[in-house]
């Protein structure tokens, strides 16, 4: 039974629409995962999670983000801010969503984040399951990174109340960024984020001057009524990227942007193909899509740079901004090339930062990033063969997220109670 939409109204008469499982019956050290959305597919690729999450312990929120159907559109005045790139569309919506989360936290009397007593050292971490319980993560999908980088970067936010800050740091225990962005817990007290296979355009990454691969909202030959469904081809296809390392199963953190399959349109293995004609209306909203497309503009993506860089890379606004948080940066190594490259491109800039923060590079045993030192802690995971939509491929099919809910709420369980445990 899918859960009603209820609407929350925030101040200044924003209104942000939602669905809610509830309370797992008879728990009360329950977490509690917002998710949020990505860009032009909208939160109806969600609906089946509910049906797994209580036998899990978790509780599940489906926000409809601000321009989407149910939620409040972006006035004119917001679309010239975004398109500017003016900083203060992002500290709106981070500061929007702040309240969302107090006021769904005061109101349903979500569970403190259960911390325990944090180790002194990473030797410590003892890994035990169902140590950390309680809290709220968000999950963002896709382009659900872009509010959760925009949360932890806006670390000057002048619409966000110390109060509302001290409330939520007792409370947000993890930020996944589905998109696949999924969130793992790492140790007792700590918060972590996860952005799996957010786009380039999350961190403001600036394209090389010899890009070659293809980019669908650049393509002149598709009319307005052919872009969306060629762009749900190209977006949920599934990439064979030369940079792939069999042996370690990951992209290789030293191939460049012309090392991907990027100049394809699409594949023969596509995700989307298996949607019904009523998914297809339900599922994906063109207008709020137009305005996505704007984040990719120089100077959204100038400002977005920003934001990366105090939310990760800034050292005194890592320990100022919820310090205890801690990402994971999750990538499909068959997903479209401006996700593939943006996990390759932030591999190489967190090292490059670590390197230079602590004049030593170090890996873990699954060859991912250290996250012990400088700015704030990240891990890396490549989901091999995955695309920007799969949790897996068979032999026999292709199983997008929301055709796998099980799947990926037990994943999502698995994270939270794994402590110093990495999904690989």
């Amino acid at each position: 039974m899918t859960p009603p939409i209820q609407t929350y109204f925030l101040s200044g008469g924003i209104k942000l629409s939602f669905t809610d499982s509830g309370a797992p019956p008879g728990s009360s050290n329950y977490t509690t995962v917002i998710l949020l959305h990505g860009g032009a597919f909208n939160a109806y690729g969600f609906q089946k999670i509910p049906a797994y999450d209580h036998g899990l312990n978790l509780r599940t929120v489906l926000l409809r983000r601000r321009d989407y159907a149910g939620s409040t559109p972006y006035t004119p005045s917001e679309i010239a801010e975004l398109e500017q790139g003016d900083i203060i569309f992002w500290e709106r919506l981070s500061a929007q969503l702040g309240e969302f989360l107090k006021m769904f936290i005061e109101r349903e009397r979500i569970p403190k984040l259960f911390s325990g007593k944090r180790p002194s050292s990473f030797s410590q971490i003892d890994g035990r399951k169902g140590s950390r319980s309680g809290g709220v993560a968000i999950l963002g999908w896709s382009g659900g990174c872009l509010p959760i980088v925009s949360f932890l970067g806006a670390t000057q936010n002048r619409m966000f109340s110390e109060e509302q800050y001290n409330f939520l740091v007792e409370y947000i225990g993890d930020c996944i960024l589905y998109g696949e962005v999924i969130y793992l817990p790492l140790q007792q007290g700590r918060c972590l984020i996860v952005l799996l296979d957010p786009s380039y355009h999350c961190f403001g990454y600036s394209l090389p001057p010899d890009n070659r691969n293809y980019i669908p909202w650049e393509d002149t030959a598709s009319s307005p009524e052919e872009f969306f469904h060629a762009f749900s081809q190209w977006v949920s296809s599934y990439y064979d990227h030369p940079c792939y390392d069999p042996v370690n199963r990951r992209l290789q953190t030293t191939a460049s942007i012309n090392d991907l399959d990027g100049c394809r349109h699409k594949s023969d293995e596509i995700s989307v193909s298996s949607w019904t004609h009523e998914d297809i209306i339900k599922g994906i909203e063109e207008r709020p899509a137009k305005n996505e497309i704007s984040t990719f503009l120089p100077e959204v993506q100038r400002c977005l740079r920003v934001l990366t860089d105090r939310a990760l890379f800034d050292e005194k606004s890592v320990r100022y901004w919820f310090p205890d948080v801690e990402v994971t940066h999750i990538g499909g190594t068959r997903s479209n090339w401006i996700c593939a490259w943006a996990m390759i491109e932030t591999k190489k800039r967190y090292l490059q930062h670590r390197s230079t923060s602590c004049g030593s590079q170090s890996q873990n045993q699954a060859g991912d990033a250290d996250i012990r030192s400088g700015g704030r802690r990240i891990r890396f995971f490549d989901m091999d063969g995955a695309n920007h939509f799969a949790i897996r491929v068979t032999e026999t099919s292709i199983q997008a997220h929301w055709d796998r809910a099980e799947d990926l709420m037990q994943l999502v369980a698995e994270a939270i109670q794994s402590h110093g445990h990495w999904l690989n």
